[in-house]
């Protein structure tokens, strides 16, 4: 085989292979393509246009069926990559987003941003319970406040996750603030205990935003996952006076909430049938609980956010994939039925093609959408800047 031959199949074949996992995303193991495609789909597409061209210059050169085919497999790659992507971006843009295509290839994008400010709100088993502050320009008095709570299937993970989009955040014009929370283990199971500190934590802000520049009558709540399952359940107590702080302190009533594939319905986390990550699934569902819904029916009742929703929860923006092999999404779409059927104003935007994490990525389809449509979710629910 000649080297031409040899290269254009290694700049053609792979982005193949992860355009048609990607498109087949319901088809076992093979369809984790969608973890990763939807993060890289530019530089996938740059990468099959320079294989088909070395590949369409053999065929001119030597005429040979394996070019042939070379061109063939590039084109097909192509059209894929282009209705992957066309379809993603169609999705959000008719929620609200206004996708940059250039900013997709992530370059010159930070991937980390440090905090403007870093304070403790409270400790748990003597571990500190710390809070990141992103400062809007211009050292606004009465900025509005977004409090992020970080995803990790409530094991890991801590507040410095989602930092850039913070500081995104921030440089539009809201004080925003990341926040820890105790995390579960084999060891310790804390569905009773994790609540109570994000409460603490909401209270702490209501005392302390203000010195920072932020206005806590202004605030909502945004989270990733397991983050977006506290979000949610946080907001909606607060709406109906069931949540508590384990410091005390005076809650803050929540405007908004955005939340990114969160984990509505633990029980249906739990019974994960995906087989690359059922196991997975159930064992953050376990660390947090201790066990199976079987076994514990009330503790996954207590964390569903089903059971906390009323008229009075505030309205709520939830993104998904629709192809997400971690996070069920068939329980977000009960969810947000029943909350729509309770009074709640949900808006859900599911993503073709995004698996878990899809705007992990800089510059990517799915942090751009978050970005924007959460930002004009807020605005247009009285938390302008």
């Amino acid at each position: 085989m000649h080297w031409r031959a040899v290269l254009a199949t290694l700049l053609i074949v792979p982005p193949a292979l992860g355009i048609v996992g990607t498109l087949l995303y319901d088809v076992p193991y093979v369809g984790l393509a969608t973890a990763y495609v939807p993060w890289y789909l530019p530089w996938l597409i740059v990468v099959a246009v320079v294989g088909a061209g070395i590949a369409i210059f053999s065929w001119l050169r030597r005429r040979d069926r394996f070019s042939a085919v070379l061109v063939i497999l590039a084109v097909a790659t192509l059209v894929g990559a282009s209705v992957i992507g066309a379809r993603m971006t169609a999705t959000v843009e008719r929620a609200g987003a206004d996708i940059d295509l250039v900013e997709t290839f992530g370059i010159g994008q930070d991937k980390w941003v440090p905090p403007d400010a870093e304070a403790i709100y409270s400790t748990f088993d003597g571990e500190a319970l710390e809070v990141n502050i992103y400062r809007p320009p211009g050292s606004p008095s009465r900025a509005p406040v977004l409090v992020y709570i970080h995803g990790g299937g409530w094991i890991a993970g801590d507040r410095s996750a989602h930092g850039a989009d913070l500081r995104w955040f921030a440089d539009q014009g809201w004080l925003t603030i990341g926040i820890d929370y105790p995390l579960s283990s084999d060891e310790r199971h804390l569905w009773d205990i994790t609540g109570n500190e994000v409460g603490c934590a909401l209270a702490w802000i209501a005392d302390n935003a203000p010195a920072y520049g932020g206005d806590p009558s202004r605030l909502s709540l945004s989270g990733d996952s397991a983050g977006g399952n506290l979000a949610i359940n946080a907001a909606y107590m607060v709406a109906n006076g069931t949540l508590k702080s384990s410091c005390g302190g005076r809650l803050p009533a929540v405007s908004a909430v955005s939340a990114l594939y969160p984990v509505v319905d633990p029980a249906g986390f739990f019974n994960n049938d995906a087989p690359a990550l059922a196991g997975t699934s159930r064992g953050m569902a376990e660390a947090y609980t201790g066990g199976s819904p079987q076994q514990f029916p009330d503790r996954y009742a207590a964390i569903s956010s089903v059971t906390h929703i009323s008229a009075a929860a505030p309205p709520t923006l939830i993104v998904v994939g629709r192809a997400d092999h971690l996070v069920p999404v068939e329980g977000t779409y009960r969810f947000t039925e029943r909350a729509r059927g309770a009074g709640v104003h949900v808006e859900l935007v599911a993503v073709p093609y995004a698996d878990h994490v899809f705007d992990a990525r800089r510059g990517s389809i799915g942090q751009q959408a978050y970005r924007q449509l959460t930002a004009r979710w807020l605005r247009a629910h009285g938390q302008a800047p």
